[in-house]
């Protein structure tokens, strides 16, 4: 059966002119500057040298009150019986001026081709080059990377004078990346749906950025190629590779030609427990409490409450809203499919499954059924992807989506024959 050609990159240099952040530059290689992370000129394909590799991106948990996503990051082991990936050897040819060039920050991309498309699956930054023996004869090197959060949580500023008021979220996580620098080729920001109060710019950037997407509600996370990306609260709601299932996985014994269902080989769940909030306090910063809760809930399951102080929402009205999503959300307990798993497809499904694992975007909708044994009524569910997971040693291959319950955005929706009907669906803020 065939398997997508992996091809592994990574970047030595960068520009030798201009203020591009250049790691080991004296002045372009201190964090915090406003030097950019500039492109690479040089791409180096070590693909040949390939033993295994692994990476996770996204969200490893999607059923938070506030989504969160995650660093990605990678793992890839080369064969390294010459010492080629060997920091420690000068000799090498990864050697300029008597210094090694296998150092941390080294851009590092996996690129998967199937059917003569290139995926981008993966886009970080080194952090180490380790070197395994394996007994006297044989060596490895593992390179480990992640992606560009860990340069935005190492980014700690300086505060100046408050800027920004009645700004959506989108443009300040756009503020806060110029003023960092970052590349405006590598970013797609959404506008926001909430208007935000002052910002000094002050404190952790990631930290900053994670806030501004929790004020929201929305999602933001590296993608596969290296951009920042940031999605508005209602962006599942009217995108069509959100509002559209893209893919259908079951458990039908009679295959994906009789039933239409793409087959997986495990599926997780959460359980009720953990995922049920029925009590939210929010606070917008200089508000005052909003509470919320529902009675019934914490009457029967006891009171599971969810607390958010910081919140950058210009109202104390707005934060009432921001409690009353999440409560609508996570007041009831229900069991939801929390991952999905997938060895290599079953003959005759490569041409369907590979080009729909290998172009997986985040916030993409999919339906998932099960069938327990004792037979009834299968379970179906429509997820959102949130997390995304690939490994493979040789011919083996496997991939994980974590998952995210769609009707957690059951809002009401004008023209829809479910959510479209009044009373059934509470309106999304």
């Amino acid at each position: 059966m065939p398997l997508p050609t992996i091809r592994v990159y990574v970047g030595f240099s960068t520009p030798t002119s201009g203020s591009y952040f250049t790691v080991g530059h004296p002045t372009l290689g201190q964090v915090g500057t406003v030097n950019q992370i500039g492109p690479d000129t040089v791409w180096t394909e070590i693909t040949d040298y390939l033993r295994s590799w692994s990476f996770r991106i996204g969200a490893t948990n999607g059923d938070q009150p506030t989504l969160r996503y995650d660093a990605g990051t990678c793992s890839i082991v080369l064969n390294d019986d010459t010492r080629r990936f060997d920091p420690d050897n000068l000799a090498g040819p990864y050697v300029v001026a008597g210094q090694t060039l296998l150092t941390p920050m080294v851009r590092v991309r996996i690129v998967g081709t199937w059917a003569g498309i290139d995926y981008p699956l993966y886009y970080g930054l080194a952090d180490d080059w380790r070197t395994d023996y394996d007994g006297p004869f044989w060596s490895t090197c593992t390179l480990t990377a992640t992606d560009a959060f860990k340069v935005f949580n190492a980014e700690s500023r300086t505060a100046v004078a408050p800027v920004g008021a009645g700004e959506d979220s989108g443009a300040r996580l756009n503020r806060i990346l110029d003023v960092y620098g970052w590349p405006s080729t590598d970013r797609d920001i959404s506008t926001g749906d909430t208007t935000l109060q002052a910002t000094t710019l002050d404190g952790g950037m990631l930290g900053e950025m994670q806030v501004v997407q929790d004020s929201e509600q929305g999602s933001m996370y590296m993608d596969q190629q290296g951009w920042v990306v940031a999605r508005n609260r209602r962006f599942v709601l009217t995108d069509p590779r959100s509002t559209t299932s893209q893919a259908l996985f079951g458990d039908d014994p009679a295959g994906y030609l009789a039933s239409g269902e793409l087959p997986y080989a495990d599926l997780m769940t959460t359980t009720p427990d953990e995922t049920l909030v029925n009590s939210v306090d929010a606070t917008a910063v200089g508000g005052t409490l909003q509470h919320v809760e529902d009675s019934a809930s914490t009457s029967r399951y006891l009171r599971k409450t969810h607390t958010r102080d910081d919140l950058l929402v210009q109202s104390d009205a707005i934060a009432l809203q921001w409690a009353q999503w999440i409560l609508y959300q996570f007041a009831q307990p229900r069991r939801r499919f929390s991952k999905i798993s997938f060895r290599r497809p079953d003959p005759g499904l490569e041409a369907v499954v590979w080009p729909l694992l290998l172009g997986t975007r985040f916030s993409d909708r999919v339906t998932v059924r099960r069938r327990p044994k004792g037979g009834g009524s299968a379970i179906e569910k429509s997820c959102f992807i949130r997390g995304i997971e690939m490994s493979s040693e040789g011919t083996a291959w496997d991939s994980a989506l974590v998952l995210q319950d769609a009707d957690r955005y059951s809002f009401f929706t004008v023209g829809d024959p479910i959510l479209g009907r009044v009373g059934m669906n509470a309106i999304a803020y």
